[in-house]
């Protein structure tokens, strides 16, 4: 009898069962989700030191584990750059850059005015050529033009110094030198003060004194003859002054009293003033051009609102009076000679102007006063008052057509 197995044989052939097909797949599966979580962790972390995903052993560990793949299959991810982790790294980079003691100081910022184009040829500006106009800086700071007059005052002031110093000891050459820097009209008040005060006293001792200096080219000797008297002697040698001078000069009290033999010291002349209104002083002079000295200074008052006209003036021939009368040019009053009430006092001297703008001017003079306390104000009628003493000096010098320069 024939077996159940036996009778029921297939005559398809045996084929073994396939034992690697579901590990297969399996593994795949790992892989594809292994990807997957990786991918997503790459896209939900964006900063790798936070996720507690280390990158680079987690890319060696991925890589071990994971076939490789295309670069075209894989899509970078982008993302914007944070501007505040921008910020904050540059920040470190220049902090690291410079060091702190080192680092640069912010300071305030001054505005500079707007630069002047420089000259491209001979364009010029507003019809001024600026190369050829504008001043050139020195080194001390001023232009070309100013340097001058400040060298001129440095030089004037160590004049005055020199005069100052010579003059207890060589007074002949000290008069030379403060004149020069008194009548430069370049010194200051104070400095001129020191200089006229200074020439005060030289002429005490070499102008109003009969001692006669040798050395003294201002003056000679002279030896009177028979016949002579001091008006005479004045006008033969044309010394330009009046004979009052002689007098005064040789202390002479009585001069129809001088004798043959007697030797007097005689100026040469010529004489001259000059006005300085800053100052109220009045500065008379001998001799002409750059030998001229100072013989004396005097204090001197001026017209009222600036009244005493200015320029170059000439002692107007046949002016000169003594005791003379006058009438108030304004009141019309009238006062006599020898009325002790007379504003003009005792001596007169008139004045007519040479210059184009002065020439026209009429009425003005030097005269002494009886307000004493005017001199050094503006209280006249535009002429130049001085005290009875230093007019008596000034008539004496200045004759006819002697220069009054007032400045």
């Amino acid at each position: 009898m024939a077996l159940a197995s036996q009778s029921h044989r297939s005559n398809r052939s045996y084929s073994k069962p396939n034992r690697l097909g579901k590990p297969l797949v399996l593994v795949v599966g790992g892989v594809l989700a292994s990807i997957t979580v990786a991918y997503w962790l790459m896209q939900s972390s964006p900063e790798p030191e936070q996720s507690g995903l280390q990158i680079s052993s987690g890319g060696a560990t991925l890589a071990a584990v994971m076939p490789t793949i295309p670069t075209s299959l894989v899509q970078p991810v982008m993302r914007e750059p944070d501007p505040i982790e921008s910020t904050s790294a540059l920040e470190r980079v220049v902090a690291q850059a410079v060091p702190p003691e080192t680092a640069p100081i912010s300071t305030p910022v001054r505005e500079v005015p707007p630069t002047i184009p420089a000259d491209t040829g001979n364009k010029k500006t507003n019809g001024l050529d600026p190369a050829a106009d504008a001043p050139v800086a020195t080194p001390d700071g001023q232009s070309p033009d100013q340097q001058p007059d400040q060298q001129l005052g440095h030089q004037l002031g160590h004049q005055l110094d020199r005069g100052l110093a010579l003059a207890a000891t060589d007074p002949v050459k000290a008069r030379v030198i403060l004149s020069s820097a008194l009548l430069s009209g370049t010194l200051s008040p104070i400095e001129s003060k020191k200089a006229a005060d200074a020439l005060v006293e030289i002429g005490r001792i070499l102008t109003f004194t009969p001692v006669y200096n040798a050395n003294d080219p201002m003056f000679f000797q002279y030896t009177i003859q028979a016949g002579d008297s001091l008006e005479k002697i004045v006008r033969r040698h044309k010394i330009g002054c009046d004979w009052r001078l002689v007098a005064r000069i040789n202390n002479i009290k009585k001069p129809e009293a001088i004798r043959v033999g007697q030797r007097l010291k005689l100026p040469k002349g010529p004489f001259s003033a000059v006005v300085s209104k800053r100052d109220y002083r009045v500065d008379l002079c001998i001799g002409a051009g750059s030998e001229r000295v100072v013989m004396t200074s005097m204090p001197c008052g001026l017209g009222s609102a600036n009244g005493t006209p200015t320029g170059m003036f000439r002692v107007k021939p046949g002016s000169k009076l003594l005791d003379p009368e006058w009438v108030h040019p304004v009141t019309g009053e009238h006062f006599a000679a020898s009325d002790v009430k007379n504003p003009i006092g005792e001596h007169w001297l008139g004045l007519e102007g040479v210059d184009a703008t002065n020439a026209q001017l009429t009425g003005y003079g030097i005269h002494g006063t009886i307000d004493v306390d005017s001199i050094g104000q503006d209280r006249s009628l535009g002429c130049v008052r001085l005290l009875s003493d230093d007019v008596g000096v000034v008539w004496e010098s200045l004759g006819d057509g002697a220069s009054v320069e007032i400045r």
